[in-house]
Order: C-alpha cells, then structure tokens, then sequence
C-alpha cells in the first residue's frame, strides 16, 4: 500500500523532527568532550606532545643520518581516473616529482627551492584500455564460483598509481645524484601492513607474475616470493622479533651466513628461549616440506639445519623481477601495459590488480631498506587518518604499565586525529605551533589492551586485533604534527596530519615498554619503540624539514608541505590535458576497426537504462 499526496507533510514534519533531534544529540554529545578537554583532559593529552624543534640539532642529525652537508628532496604525488567508453574501461595514472636541495647549516636548514624532476624516471604515466571481458581477468576478486568483477571499482587505478610512486621513488633515491629525503603523500606502514595480507593469496596460489621471470640472480621462486613478502631484516633493530608468525623467519634470516645449527642453536642466535623449540621445530619442517630449504642431515632432535645455497639472494631476485614488470607498465613499448611474457614457458599473461599490489609492496619495503643500508629518509605524509591506535592502544597500554601519568579519561573520540585537533583548538593558548606527538610504533595499530594486574610496572597485555596477529614491531613509527597556527588568532590553525618513517637503529628506543601476548600457549613478550622519555634526532630531523616546507602563503598548502602541493597541482594538470587526448585515441582506434562495433561494444543495461530515463524527464 502506497502513500498518497495527503501522507507527505506529515512525512516531511516527521523526517524533519528526526534529523533536528539526532543533530541536537550529537552537538550536546561533541560540546561534552569539548568540555572535558577544557577543564581536566586537556593537560593529559599534552603529555603526549612534544612542542618546538630544535633546528641546529636538526642539521647536526641530518649531516649524521646522510653523511654530506647538502643533500637533495624529492616531492612525489600521482593522480588516476577511470572512463568508461562503450565496452571499454580507460584507465589513466600519472605520478611527478619536485625536488630541491636540503643544506645542512650550523644552526639551521636550508630548503631550496621545488622544481619540476624532468627525468623520465621521475614524471611516469599510463593509459590503460580495458575491455570489460579482460577486466574480469585483470582486477576481478576471486571467488569460489570463478571470478566476479565490479566495473566501477577503482582498485586498478589506485594500483597502478601507488606503483607509479615508489617507482619514482626508488629510480629516485638509487640515482646517483644524493636524493635522500623522500616526502610521500601515503602512509608507508599503513600500506605495507595492508598489502602484506592482501597478497597472501596471490603467492600460495602461485598467481604471481614473478613466479619463474628469470633474473640476473636466478629465476625468482615461490619460496622467494614469500620471503620477500614477509621476512625483513635488520640485526640493529632486532628484526624480525622471534616471536609468534615472525619466529620462523627470525630462524630463517639467523642462517643466511651460511651456518649450520640445532635448533637450540638457532634459539639462542636469535634471542628466543627454549619454550619456541616445539613451534620452531614445526614451522621448519613444514617449511622444508614445501621448498625443500635446507640440505640434507640427520633427523632427530640433533639434526643440524643449513640452508641451501642461494636462498639468501631471494630479494635481489624479486626486486630484480618487480623493477622489470614496473619498467615494462610504465614502458610497453608499444605493448599493452598489463600484457607481459613471464614465466618459465614465457607464455603471455595480464598483470593483475594482485599483481600490482605485490609489485607496491616490494618496492615500498626495498625503499625502507635503502633508508637503512644507504642513509635515505622516506617520509609517508597522510593528510586525513580515522586511525585511534594513540587512544584506543598506546595511552590504555601506558596506563596499565604505570608509565603514563594520566590523572582523568581521555574524551571517546573515535579517532587520534579528532582528539588532537580539538584539543589543539579549544586550549590553543596552551598548545603552540609547531607540535608533534610521541613517536609510537606502527605495531599498536593492531593491539588490543587485555587487562592483567599481575605485570610489574613497565609492562601491560595485549592481543591481536585479528586473529591475534601482532604487526612486526620496529620497523616503522608514526607521529602527528600540526605545524602553523595564526599570531593573531591562536585557535586558527593548520590540520592535524600524521606522518610515518621507518625506524632508525640508533635513533629510536624500545625497552621502557614491553607488551605480553598469549600465542601458541606461550607468552610472548614484544618491546615496541616508544619514544616517550627521549625524542628521536630522525624525529626533530622530519619535523625540522617539515616545518620549513609548510610556510608558504598558499591556503591550500599553508601548514602542510609545499613540494607535495606542487606535485599533486601537476599531476592533476596533466590528467586534465591528457583526458581528451587518450579518449580521442581510442575513439580514432575504434572508428577505423573493421569490427562490428554493435556487437562488441553494446550499452550495458544500466547506461541505456539512464539515458532513457533521462530523455524521458528531458521531454516533459
């Protein structure tokens, strides 16, 4: 029974009332918080900012961590999007650096200048036609009953696009001419903690377009693959831990020098007691199953593992293998960027959205492992963050553990962002520009408090937010900034952003906290770095550079980062101009094919739906 025309002021009078009474409920409940913060909040929050930077120390760090007095910037940012003409999806990415000179002074940095990167490495862009029958095949989601496909997904585009910003990146920073500061404008861990599950699937199957390409370091394998997915190696900042879903590469890395060693052995190289034995014991069996890894020794409780030759290079291997795919999407050479001949059978295959996001995570932790091995400083700087990890992980962690003197509850804002922002604003006169919060490490993302009074002071609980999986600790951490507030005003101020960076053996602490996890009926002990007592040189390092970089008096770019501002201003400029050029191209293409258009390229239900419906109101 449908309403009629008497039914609508009351339903207009009812929808009404029901909107002013929800937004009444959520003004009274955001002016509460407000008043928290005012009047006992407010100072706890503040424990966990650290206000100014100290410049001359910046430049003193800056000389250490780069080992040269001038070093270069670069600024990256990309752009993409997606048209649909008949049965074609088109899809363009474009991705541009700027960049400029960082002079190390004795009292200060320098920042020179942004200026466009005119190499062809470092201004990359594709256009992508797909037929809606290969798009299946290329960025479909697999599923039990074959493959399903959303044509107004933009999974592809943001792909590639990501690929296009390491891309440049890493051509970057390997170039020769001294780029070792890399602004980005996305979250370095946030990706790698994402794309590391989400390829999961792709090297098991064995899907992966890099499984058999030969490279100069031998062919790539399934075992390579893996590896390079999860096994990332630093001694300096004990990485990976040996713990929980890490302990079997902690093990694996221990042997890469080519030792031979008992399980015990392996245990005590990597710092782990006896309680591991029987989960270590049955990863490596399960392991030398499945990739035949070790030589061949004595079984038994004696039986002494090595490895065989040349596992140790698997990531010269696949980072040889991802450089070549990259180079071909971003130069086919008159080839389809997504068609390529991989394999040991050399046959042709499309490069798949999975493909994709394998090729971003190897090139974002090979770029993490340049800024350990060649003094670079990538720096992942995200404009807008619903992450809560500083309310809902670090500050009840710090509670539990005693190390945190919070006096009252923080206001439930639903994100670390709303919290510092407002509170940046309503005691702005206690809150100067430029700020940062304490570095926390990008594992408590995913830690969830456990009560548990039994710990002693220094220590708290904590579990897995999925499945009890822990991200890797010490890799990466994650600080807010807010970096400009007005002389005149002082609650008019810049956004809050956050930005990440791995972490730095020498410059980040861990130990003041250590965080237990029950796994595998053993109780695991994790020391993510917590820069709570002592502020990181890196840290007054990015905030120094940062802080130079958001002073130009353009709105859009006022307290956030100029080189990036630029950047993302040409990409768009170029996916304006190039829009037009690429659809007329494929119009020319289809125009002079002797295919019957009508049956290839009909209208999909939905469009002919529209346009009928359209002309249909178009004609009354």
């Amino acid at each position: 029974m449908s309403s009629g025309p008497v039914d609508l002021p009351e339903l207009e009078a009812r929808t009404m009332q029901e909107v002013r009474s929800s937004t009444r409920f959520l003004l009274r409940s955001f002016k509460g918080k407000i008043d928290e913060l005012k009047a006992s909040a407010g100072p706890d929050v503040q424990t966990l900012m650290r206000f100014g930077v100290d410049h001359r120390s910046a430049s003193s760090t800056g000389r250490k961590l780069f080992g040269a007095d001038e070093v270069r910037y670069v600024a990256i940012d990309g752009t993409c999007s997606m048209d649909q003409h008949l049965d074609l999806l088109v899809f363009y990415v474009g991705a541009f650096g700027y960049s400029g000179m960082l002079r190390f002074e004795d009292d200060e940095i320098k920042v020179g200048d942004p200026s466009p990167m005119n190499r062809s490495s470092a201004a990359v862009s594709a256009s992508i036609p797909l037929s809606e029958e290969d798009a299946a095949t290329v960025f479909g989601q697999r599923t039990e009953s074959g493959t399903e496909v959303d044509i107004e997904s933009e999974r592809l585009p943001n792909a590639v696009m990501h690929l296009a910003e390491y891309y440049i990146a890493l051509r970057a920073v390997s170039s020769g001419d001294q780029s070792k500061v890399v602004l980005l404008d996305r979250p370095l861990a946030g990706d790698v903690a994402h794309l590391v599950w989400s390829t999961r699937d792709l090297v098991q199957d064995h899907l992966s377009v890099l499984e058999g390409m030969e490279t100069p370091f031998g062919a790539v394998t399934n075992f390579d693959l893996e590896l390079a997915r999860l096994l990332v190696a630093n001694p300096d900042l004990k990485t990976p831990s040996p713990r929980s879903q890490l302990l079997k590469f902690a093990a694996i890395s221990s042997l890469f020098d080519g030792a031979e060693m008992t399980l015990p052995q392996i245990l005590d190289r990597i710092g782990s007691d006896r309680s591991h034995l029987p989960v270590l014991s049955e990863d490596l069996r399960q392991l030398d199953s499945l990739y035949h890894l070790f030589e061949e020794g004595a079984d038994g409780e004696g039986r002494k593992f090595r490895l065989r030759p040349g596992v140790r290079d698997y990531r010269k291997r696949v980072a040889s293998a991802a450089l070549a795919v990259a180079d071909h999407v971003f130069n086919p050479k008159s080839e389809h960027p997504l068609r390529i001949k991989a394999g040991p059978d050399r046959a042709e295959r499309w490069i798949t959205a999975d493909d994709l996001d394998y090729l971003v995570l190897v090139l974002v932790l090979e770029l993490t492992r340049m800024a350990w091995s060649e003094g670079v400083l990538p720096i992942g700087l995200t404009k807008d963050s619903a992450a809560a990890e500083l309310v809902k992980a670090v500050v009840p962690l710090l509670r539990s553990s005693d190390l945190g003197a919070f006096a009252h509850p923080l206001p439930n804002f639903n994100s670390d962002k709303m919290l510092l922002q407002t509170n940046s604003v309503v005691n702005a006169a206690s809150v100067p520009t430029p700020w940062h919060t304490v570095d926390i490490d990008a594992a408590f993302r995913t830690m969830v408090p456990v009560a548990d009074e039994s710990l002693p002071r220094g220590e708290a609980r904590a579990r897995g937010a999925y499945r009890n999986v822990i991200y890797p600790e010490r890799m990466f951490v994650k600080t807010y900034i807010q970096l400009w507030s007005s002389r005149n005003d002082p609650a008019v101020r810049s956004h809050v952003f956050t930005f990440d960076r791995p972490a730095y053996p020498g410059f980040d602490h861990w130990g003041d906290l250590v965080v237990h996890n029950r796994d595998n009926e053993i109780d695991e002990r994790i020391a993510p770095i917590l820069n709570l007592r002592e502020e990181s040189e890196v840290t007054n390092l990015a905030m120094s550079i940062l802080f130079k970089m958001s002073g130009e008096v353009v709105p859009e770019a006022l307290g956030h980062n100029y080189p990036l501002f630029l950047a993302d201003k040409k990409a768009k400029f170029v996916l304006q101009q190039s829009r037009k050029a690429y659809i007329g191209a494929v119009d020319v293409e289809m125009a002079k094919s002797d295919l019957d258009q009508q049956v290839l390229f009909s209208q999909k239900f939905r469009d002919y739906r529209s346009q009928v419906e359209s002309k249909r109101k178009g004609g009354k």
